[in-house]
């Protein structure tokens, strides 16, 4: 795998997004499925997959992206925003009692432009459950706390705004950052001048990264969906669903400010009704977690891969996903990037949460 420090080429992102806007179909409408393919062709360019044929661009942001498509991307962050702000006017009227129709916006169009949402019955305080399970289970110190507690490694991290002009004055990269271990070094990095504030966020040199702080196998949302739907009911495997599509979008959106979090505080604090807690998190976060040497046969279907449509059979994975938490029959469908069979898998995520249940790892 050959590692270019440049941006990835224009033609190559415009060849990638061609490719797969012919090969896949999103449970969603094209305009939402164009932003989510824009953001698979920046996975592409670092992981060099795709028409990128083992040529990784780490340092390509999703504004190079966005301009080699030829979209505007201050239009195409704020579409991304509307799509998470539906999610969280849905939140609201639930908190207030008001019992949405449906998984809807306040239009009356489905959450995230998926018709299947706007057919789907469950409770609203179950998905405002699931949206506060789903917003903190990927925080870096649950995650440790989860880790201490079963002796287990998962790995963490979070996005920050990076100045790439100072990243590369102190001779790092993206790649670095993404991949390295910098827990103890982000106080340093800010110092430097390499993090820097939302109000910067504008600059053309600032873009939004992930930082790592500790390395592991990492965790995985269809394990996550999947196991709150079996423990606590499909509303709550919904609403996990929403606030990891939440996790996604916000990562190219105006102003970040880790929105699936702040829904999961607000409704800690304004939902009378939760009866969950911190220790569901943490149950939560361990049985989403990828146990070491298993990270092949656990899928993390990226929001694109969990819309795709399997037109075999006509159904996404998460249509699955949620098919297997009611304990209804689906057919097998490949999931996320290494296509795991999703029969195999619902058996791990079962047994799983029956372990946790009985008390053994």
């Amino acid at each position: 795998m050959r590692v270019h420090n440049e941006v990835a080429p224009e033609a190559l992102i415009r060849q990638d997004f061609k490719v797969l806007d012919a090969r896949e179909t999103l449970r969603t409408t094209w305009e939402v499925e164009e932003l989510l393919l824009a953001q698979s062709v920046l996975g592409h360019a670092h992981e060099g997959h795709g028409v990128f044929r083992g040529r990784r661009f780490p340092n390509t942001t999703q504004d190079d992206v966005t301009r080699a498509l030829r979209l505007d991307p201050d239009a195409v962050r704020e579409a991304r925003q509307a799509l998470i702000d539906g999610i969280a006017s849905y939140a609201d009227r639930a908190i207030r009692g008001d019992r949405p129709e449906g998984l809807c916006g306040p239009d009356g169009d489905p959450l995230l432009g998926m018709s299947t949402l706007r057919l789907i019955s469950v409770d609203p305080a179950d998905v405002l459950r699931g949206l506060y399970l789903g917003g903190l289970r990927d925080d870096a110190d649950v995650r440790l706390q989860v880790e201490r507690a079963h002796g287990i490694r998962i790995g963490a991290g979070r996005g920050y705004h990076v100045d790439f002009r100072r990243m590369r004055a102190l001779s790092l990269s993206a790649e670095a950052l993404a991949r390295g271990e910098w827990g103890d070094a982000i106080e340093r990095l800010e110092r430097d001048g390499l993090i820097v504030g939302p109000e910067r966020a504008e600059e053309p040199d600032v873009h939004y990264q992930f930082i790592r702080f500790r390395q592991g196998p990492g965790a995985s949302d269809d394990a996550a969906i999947v196991a709150a739907g079996l423990m606590w009911g499909p509303g709550v495997a919904v609403g996990v669903f929403l606030a990891d599509a939440i996790d996604t979008l916000e990562k190219y959106v105006p102003v970040f400010a880790d929105q699936d979090e702040r829904i999961a505080l607000r409704i800690e604090g304004d939902f009378v009704d939760l009866r969950l807690g911190r220790p569901e998190v943490r149950d939560l976060t361990y049985l989403a977690a990828t146990p070491e040497g298993r990270e092949h046969d656990t899928p993390d279907s990226s929001l694109r891969h969990l819309l795709a449509v399997d037109r075999h059979v006509d159904m996404c994975p998460l249509e699955a996903h949620l098919l297997a938490v009611r304990g209804l029959p689906a057919p097998s469908i490949g999931l996320g990037h290494e296509r795991t069979p999703s029969g195999g898998f619902y058996a791990y995520v079962r047994e799983r949460v029956a372990g946790l249940r009985e008390g053994r790892p």
